[in-house]
């Protein structure tokens, strides 16, 4: 429905790998994956993304005390609770922390499944469902047709793995959000080696198998830039819209590209 090319005059504009939404799909949280949030408004005429205002970008000041180990600063995943809570996912240590609304901070008790996960190749896409149920979702698995595991957090319950999605060659986890259907969604990539390419495939919670879901949307090879984040919103008529958001790397050759698709009946 929409591609937006969105630009600003910052050295430490982009990498953004998170997004979160209001329900209206207006306003918007976007996490870089160098630990800093900017906040702001999408703008459409109609269908089509017009513009978007924002404010400045505000650095995560997380704690060094907050873990155990020094962690690298490597934030990918985002999602909002209903208390206004934001957690975050760090790919390199396998851990998610929470940035209360008052703004203070706290971490995720660790969990065997997720602390065997690789250096850097850990968790990558996050989401809360209506009850604050935290799904994270690592960017590998045990083996290239192996499924990849889906973790799930609950207050009074702790950590687990409810279910799993299968793997397809070429596609890894990169984004993900609980719908206002209460479908797990979930953004998947690849790299065709001249550019990217994207997918989006939604899912019954309530399985607890490896599941293959339901494919919303293939892309083509650079149809677009190098989607990572993911958020699910409903219009005023109830039509579900999937926007994504594009990390650029830091790159000169790419670009952070606002995405939106609608997803059909």
């Amino acid at each position: 429905m929409s591609s937006y090319h969105w630009t600003k005059e910052r050295d430490d504009f982009g990498g953004y790998s998170g997004l979160t939404l209001a329900p209206d799909g207006g306003g918007f949280v976007l996490l870089s994956d160098r630990a800093h949030l900017i906040e702001g408004t999408i703008f459409r005429h109609g269908d089509r993304i017009i513009g978007v205002r924002s404010a400045g970008i505000a650095p995560l000041e997380i704690p060094d005390t907050l873990l155990d180990r020094t962690f690298r600063r490597d934030t990918e995943g985002l999602a909002q609770d209903t208390r206004g809570g934001l957690y975050i996912s760090l790919e390199s240590n396998n851990r998610v922390i929470r940035r209360g609304a008052d703004g203070t901070w706290s971490v995720l008790p660790a969990y065997p499944g997720i602390d065997s996960l690789p250096n850097n190749r850990g968790l990558e896409a996050l989401a809360i469902g209506p009850d604050d149920a935290v799904y994270a979702i690592p960017e590998m698995s045990d083996g290239l047709l192996q499924p990849f595991p889906v973790f799930r957090f609950r207050n009074g319950t702790g950590w687990d793995q409810p279910m799993s999605i299968t793997r397809s060659k070429g596609y890894v986890p990169v984004g993900a959000d609980v719908g206002p259907d209460g479908h797990l969604y979930v953004l998947e990539r690849g790299f065709g080696g001249f550019g990217f390419y994207s997918r989006v495939r939604r899912f019954d919670l309530s399985k607890d198998d490896a599941t293959e879901g339901q494919v919303l949307l293939t892309s083509a090879v650079r149809r677009h830039d190098n989607l990572e984040g993911l958020a699910v919103w409903a219009t005023t008529d109830g039509s579900l819209r999937l926007t994504m958001v594009s990390d650029d790397n830091f790159n000169v050759f790419q670009k952070t590209e606002i995405v939106e698709y609608a997803v059909g009946n």
